[in-house]
């Protein structure tokens, strides 16, 4: 067992020594302050991205996916407004022509540029004001940027937050800050929501992709608002080295010490963007087992946690159990009817296929909590998956937005 602790830091993406951010004010956004964010690390990084699983992703996914194959970045550059998607090959030249006239200024090499973009979608990139946005946001970076940066993030709408740790071990100590932006709908493969992670912590690069993938597995793909994935959501993360610690080699104190930092960060973002979506007020968690296999697990449990059903049930406070079972009846999934049990917390509701007598005042109360437990037995096997959501009022139905 590692012995390590975690504490909260400020500073957001700045938190991590050799990191500075700006966010600026290009015109892309009318009256909304900073629309276009800059994170520059004072050296090349190496770094690891997980992207949208949508088939039409944005310019600056296609632009990004290429770049960071070679594992190094030295800055993140992220355009609010319209997010360049379904815009051709001209939308790919406007993110080439940015990512270039963005490391002319910061000094180093296009590829090493990230690009990320939300907001309008069909709707060219004005690139002379981008261009100029990004020479400004260059000049203007600094310790205390990581504010800018999430109202640049959120310039077009939605939610956002920032969070940052330290992570000390025997032979160390790192940091890993956070700004992240999602605009509901959003579910597993981030529909229409950006993270920039930064890290001062030495990793390789296939360590820390490995890290990250496994991060996003158990978070951001792991709550659920809506079912559709967006076209230009990202996860980027940028490790520089310059922490007085030791290189995070596979299996490594420091290594186990900094994953579980990583994943409880991401967990705690991925949680606290749904809980800001307008209107919702309760997590839900739910929990099925019993599965023939981990898939299964996995797409019963979004099955139910996508039920609108469900979700706006619990909002009232109600324990839906049917609407559990038409959620699950209709997944893709091996069950067998006549094994599969509902429980809402500790009250069993559904046990081998059948409403089972229980309390149905206990129940409500579960349903009423601020997070409710929800375990489903599909009684085939014995893989699990669990998948986090929201309850789904009224007023949420009418504020999705891009």
């Amino acid at each position: 067992m590692v012995d390590y602790t975690v504490a909260g830091v400020e500073g957001g993406v700045c938190a991590p020594r050799g990191f500075r951010a700006a966010g600026v004010d290009a015109g892309l956004v009318p009256g909304s302050g900073a629309d276009l964010a800059l994170v520059v690390s004072q050296q090349t990084s190496v770094v690891a991205a997980r992207f949208t699983a949508n088939r039409f992703p944005s310019a600056p996914v296609r632009w990004s996916r290429l770049q960071v194959r070679d594992g190094q970045a030295r800055a993140v550059l992220a355009h609010a407004g319209m997010a360049n998607a379904v815009t051709g090959s001209p939308g790919d030249d406007d993110a080439a022509a940015l990512a270039t006239q963005c490391a002319t200024a910061i000094g180093c090499r296009p590829e090493e540029i990230v690009l990320l973009g939300t907001g309008q979608i069909g709707v060219r990139l004005p690139l002379a004001h981008a261009a100029e946005g990004a020479e400004k946001a260059v000049a203007a970076l600094g310790r205390r940027g990581s504010g800018e940066v999430l109202r640049a993030l959120g310039a077009s709408g939605g939610v956002t937050r920032d969070q940052a740790v330290a992570v000390a071990w025997s032979e160390g100590e790192v940091r890993i800050g956070a700004a992240a932006k999602a605009s509901p709908p959003f579910a597993p493969a981030f529909a229409t929501t950006l993270v920039v992670l930064t890290t001062d912590a030495g990793v390789p690069h296939q360590v820390l992709d490995g890290m990250l993938g496994r991060a996003v597995a158990r978070s951001f793909e792991r709550v659920l608002v809506d079912q559709g994935p967006g076209m230009a959501d990202t996860v980027v993360m940028l490790a520089n080295g310059t922490a007085a610690a030791p290189t995070l080699e596979v299996g490594s104190e420091g290594a186990l010490a900094f994953e579980s930092a990583l994943g409880q960060l991401c967990e705690s973002l991925a949680e606290g963007l749904a809980m800001r979506v307008p209107g919702a007020r309760k997590l839900v968690v739910v929990t099925v087992h019993g599965a023939a296999r981990h898939a299964d697990a996995l797409a019963a449990a979004r099955a139910v946690a996508g039920s609108v059903a469900v979700r706006a049930g619990l909002a009232a406070g109600l324990p839906v159990w049917p609407a559990v079972l038409d959620a699950l009846g209709a997944a893709p999934v091996e069950l067998d009817p006549g094994q599969v049990g509902v429980r809402f917390g500790p009250v069993t509701v559904v046990s081998g296929g059948r409403v089972a007598p229980h309390d149905e005042r206990a129940a409500a109360a579960v349903a009423a909590k601020a997070q409710v437990d929800l375990a489903v037995d599909l009684g085939v096997g014995g893989a699990a998956a669990t998948v986090t959501t929201t309850d789904l009022p009224p007023e949420a139905l009418t504020s999705f937005h891009r």
